[in-house]
């Protein structure tokens, strides 16, 4: 049986021309020992970096090195090893809980489907053809996140005036959510951009680490 790895059994090695490798034990991890690692988010919806981060690995699992730029990230848990599927913040389509709250309130302010104003671009609602629930996905700054957001959000959105089912969006929000509906300018500021840029920014800088097949 292979030796599984851990914080205490796994290392890096650095050689001459600064290859790192990872190994497990005295033996190189091998491509089969990286996928049995528990795949967990490195990065929480707060952009705040889980564990310790050791490397990056150049090495596509789920066939995914065709998708749009990501990292697979090596890091360590309380004494467990994980590994951690990273979108780049401008593909992420992040989950945060003010998303909601922010998409709803740009649709109140007027925000329409293929309005010309590059304002409201960054914006799409649509149903979902697997979940058949409404999804919203907006550029912040750079960063892309998602949210799921009301029906009533999606057929004001659809519309190319601004009419009473518009005027229903605060209170459909307050029923939701049991708090006010605020600006998109105030919860815009919010949203943890710059911590998610940071994230990307730290993990991409770690090492590259080397494994066998």
């Amino acid at each position: 049986m292979a030796t599984q790895p851990t914080p205490d059994n796994a290392s890096i090695e650095t050689a001459t021309v600064q290859i790192r490798t990872l190994n497990v034990g005295p033996k190189q991890m091998t491509q089969g020992i990286f996928r049995q690692l528990i795949e967990q988010p490195a990065v929480d919806g707060n952009g705040r970096i889980q564990g310790t981060p050791w490397g990056i690995v150049n090495y596509h699992p789920d066939r995914c090195d065709d998708a749009k730029e990501h990292l697979h990230v090596v890091w360590q848990l309380g004494d467990q090893l994980r590994r951690g599927f990273v979108m780049a913040p401008k593909h992420a389509r992040l989950r945060h809980p003010l998303v909601a709250e922010y998409v709803t309130a740009r649709v109140y302010e007027g925000a329409r489907r293929n309005t010309p104003s590059a304002e409201y671009g960054d914006l799409k609602i649509y149903r979902s053809v697997t979940t058949r629930e409404i999804e919203a996905t907006v550029h912040v700054w750079g960063v892309q996140f998602a949210a799921t957001v009301s029906p009533l959000a999606l057929s004001v959105f659809d519309r190319a005036g601004y009419d009473e089912q518009a005027e229903r969006l605060p209170a459909d929000f307050e029923d939701a959510y049991e708090r006010p509906l605020r600006s998109s300018a105030e919860v815009k500021e919010l949203l943890p951009v710059e911590a998610h840029k940071a994230a990307w920014h730290e993990l991409s800088a770690l090492p590259q680490l080397f494994i066998g097949r």
